[in-house]
């Protein structure tokens, strides 16, 4: 009797399933499983088992509560982690998915219980196919290729001199961003020589991962590789900022194609290497990112102050 009212109490429940999230995790990322399909498939799906089988009263049995539930453990643990509201943003809806889906598998399986039906073979393959996606990354045999590429051309109404002139000319980034981009915080402060080769680039970066506090301090540093007339070649060589957590960015080239009319076609390329798994979701989710930043950075640098029009649209 006693057991059953602990399991009717919402609070115990919830930060007891809380803290045993919060353990989990803090071991995955502790360990070298802590970007792989383990953390963002496999703990919502186990997350929603727990919130199930412990939430007995029928108010508490529908999906909204369920995911509310859901969403209060995982805001509690993401609090006791130390994470950033970044990492809880990118995570949520991948969450909420395995979430729903492991309360659907339950909830079908619970009222064929009652019905004194058998499972299905089919509801009886989510959970095989929910643990076969959660060892993606865990293993080189079980992971998608990371290193990927983003191109992005345009055309420029100046000639090659006047755009070149811009990128190595000083610059301050504009807070005015796609949504998406405006998630990230800009860099704090920009140090750019020249375009000669070897110079180094470097951006400062502050992130407050609770808005006004619990601060990480990073850098980027840019090198460049190669300058002529048609094109630039940049490599990273420093990457200390909380961007570093996600994904690495390789290098760059961009490509200038003068054109009869006075205008360049430029097209500008970024190599970066994804660091979460799956890849079906921050695979996607990244190339996005870097896509958009692409754009950014011609609209804000190369192009600043002149007319262009985007002719290749990769991501």
């Amino acid at each position: 009797m006693a057991w059953d009212k602990i399991k009717r109490s919402r609070w115990v429940y919830l930060i007891f399933i809380m803290g045993a999230a919060s353990l989990a995790i803090r071991t995955l990322l502790d360990s070298r499983f802590g970007n792989t399909a383990l953390l963002y498939v496999a703990i919502p799906f186990l997350i929603s088992f727990l919130l199930f089988h412990f939430a007995r009263t029928g108010a508490r049995r529908s999906l909204g509560s369920h995911l509310l539930d859901a969403t209060i453990v995982m805001l509690g643990s993401s609090a006791f982690l130390f994470e950033g509201f970044i990492c809880v943003l990118f995570f949520f809806p991948i969450y909420i998915v395995f979430a729903a889906i492991g309360y659907a598998v339950f909830k079908g399986r619970e009222e064929r219980h009652k019905r004194g039906e058998k499972d299905h073979l089919k509801s009886s393959f989510i959970p095989i196919i929910v643990a076969i996606m959660a060892i993606e990354g865990t293993v080189p045999s079980t992971s998608f290729e990371r290193h990927k590429s983003v191109t992005r051309a345009f055309i420029i109404a100046a000639d090659v001199e006047t755009i070149q002139a811009n990128i190595a000319a000083p610059f301050v980034l504009p807070n005015k961003r796609s949504w998406f981009l405006s998630i990230f915080p800009l860099p704090t402060d920009t140090r750019a020589g020249s375009l000669g080769v070897g110079d180094i680039h470097e951006m400062d970066f502050v992130y407050k991962r609770w808005f006004f506090t619990n601060v990480k301090e990073g850098q980027m540093a840019l090198r460049i590789d190669g300058v002529s007339d048609r094109q630039i070649t940049t490599t990273l060589v420093k990457n200390t900022s909380y961007l570093s957590t996600y994904l690495s960015f390789k290098n760059s080239e961009i490509n200038f194609t003068p054109l009869d009319d006075g205008r360049t076609h430029v097209s500008l390329t970024m190599t970066y290497e994804r660091h979460l798994d799956p890849a079906w979701y921050f695979g996607t989710l990244q190339h996005y990112a870097v896509a958009q930043m692409c754009d950014y950075f011609v609209d804000a640098v190369y192009a600043r102050g002149l007319d262009y029009e985007r002719v290749q649209h990769d991501g």
